[in-house]
């Protein structure tokens, strides 16, 4: 009885505001307006943050395979490698986010709809490299010496929709997405041996499969076109983009009654978006939808993380995200991420006091006898702009110290200081990392990290202000 008498109330509610309407357009307008902005605004902000690895990705795809700028730092056409043969320095760094200044980069975007693409890959004779593999639901597979060894190896690139039969020397790599990105690093022991690790960088190639065994035409790249760079994130375009890849793509298994809500705001798969032909109130939904997305992922990038030590955030759920979206955008926000198996990435953007470090104070790292980090390959500590996430630009031109930097000094027991400001230290500058002096974070990167940085024993020193 109960139930009947609300359900009644409801209806006669409705029925008066109804009456209220016929009587005032004006006001029936104002409802449906209402509805229509909230719903754009409600279903927009989780769109938002959902598609946000897929229309970043394919920004970052166009304006690295077209020609964008008179002077452009990644370039190369689709299927084909970019080779960096030079260690990243802040005017070099191109869109790659706080990059590492330990590696030569190579980079390619590849598109899988028409048939595999083979990664022809040299042997590097025991020396550390990775291709991370990134589709565009931002989940990584990583080849390279940690995963298939330094052996000279060709692995086919498979796309979700391609059957057929591989040559039998090369290896499958199946992907979830019709299009990937390709971030590889090669390992660089310093100057000196930047010629052998460029001569090995060369020999990175790719091929697509019906090319690969015919080296005349595969050999055969094309050029890249000139076009106007894409920058989609903070506008309407953001949803056109996240609506044409629905429409070409397929969700992850389970998520096509998400997507399907998408269409209820003109840009789910069954959709065509034009922003053009938005109705005001739907338009100052999205409007406000992308505003709040980028808001979030900002208060993300600030949040608490639960692995602290010392200071030091340790951030090794960066991969398999399952339906935590906003920490997914989140992490292709701040710049994409290994799997923690591959490189550890322990990062701090504030002193032991809780203050943001800056250049006009001096810090210090001391790392007791036998307790650098424990790891496979190697390890190093870079510096960046709190702002930018790019490298800080120094008079000395060290952009990141580590365990092959030259000359690094021990104390005598058998410790290892370094040393972090902007003014060089009175003493023991072969142990010193500059920094500007605006606000600044620290990442300590750990290449093939051990089983006890994965599980929480081991733990990087303190950060020491000096006075």
């Amino acid at each position: 009885m109960h139930r009947k008498l609300s359900v009644l109330a409801i209806f006669l509610l409705s029925m008066t505001t109804f009456s209220l309407a016929q009587s005032n357009p004006d006001t029936r307008q104002t409802y449906v307006d209402f509805m229509k902005e909230k719903q754009a605004f409600h279903l927009g902000t989780l769109a938002y943050l959902w598609g946000y690895p897929m229309v970043d990705m394919t920004k970052q795809m166009h304006n690295e395979t077209n020609k964008i700028a008179a002077k452009q730092p990644v370039l190369a056409p689709i299927n084909q490698f970019f080779r960096n043969e030079n260690l990243i320095t802040p005017s070099t760094a191109g869109e790659l986010r706080a990059p590492n200044n330990d590696t030569l980069y190579l980079s390619g975007w590849f598109d899988l709809s028409q048939e595999p693409i083979v990664i022809d890959v040299p042997d590097t004779m025991g020396r550390y490299y990775t291709l991370a593999i990134t589709d565009f639901f931002n989940e990584v597979t990583h080849l390279g010496r940690r995963t298939t060894g330094t052996k000279s190896q060709s692995f086919a690139l498979l796309g979700p929709n391609w059957n057929g039969t591989l040559p039998p020397d090369v290896q499958a790599v199946n992907l979830a997405t019709k299009r990937v990105w390709i971030l590889g690093r090669i390992a660089v022991s310093g100057i000196a041996d930047l010629t052998a690790a460029r001569t090995l960088l060369r020999n990175f190639d790719s091929t697509p499969l019906s090319q690969w065994k015919n080296k005349q035409l595969a050999a055969q790249k094309s050029a890249p076109k000139e076009a106007a760079a894409s920058s989609p994130m903070s506008t309407l375009a953001f949803f056109q983009i996240l609506n044409q890849w629905l429409r070409d793509n397929h969700p992850r298994a389970g998520e096509e009654s998400l997507v399907r809500m998408f269409d209820q705001i003109g840009i789910g798969p069954r959709s065509i978006f034009d922003p053009n032909k938005l109705d005001p109130a739907s338009q100052k939904g999205l409007e406000a939808a992308i505003a709040e997305g980028q808001a979030l992922l900002r208060a993300s990038s600030q949040q608490p993380m639960p692995d602290v030590r010392n200071g030091w955030i340790f951030p090794l759920g960066l991969a398999d995200y399952g339906e935590n979206y906003l920490m997914r955008a989140a992490v292709a926000f701040g710049g994409y991420a290994n799997r923690p198996q591959e490189t550890v990435y322990a990062a701090r953007t504030v002193d032991d006091s809780g203050q943001l470090m800056t250049g006009e104070n001096r810090y210090r790292i001391k790392f007791p006898k036998g307790k650098l980090p424990p790891v496979g390959a190697f390890w190093s500590i870079t510096a960046y702009d709190l702002k930018t996430f790019q490298l800080i630009e120094n008079t000395i031109q060290r952009y990141s110290i580590g365990d092959r930097t030259e000359g690094l000094v021990f104390e005598a027991d058998g410790s290892l200081q370094i040393d972090i400001s902007h003014a060089a230290p009175p003493s023991k500058v072969n142990n010193w990392l500059p920094v500007g002096n605006n606000p600044f974070s620290l990442v300590v990167r750990m290449y093939e990290p051990s089983s006890t940085i994965l599980n929480g024993d081991y733990h990087l020193p303190k950060l020491e202000k000096l006075k």
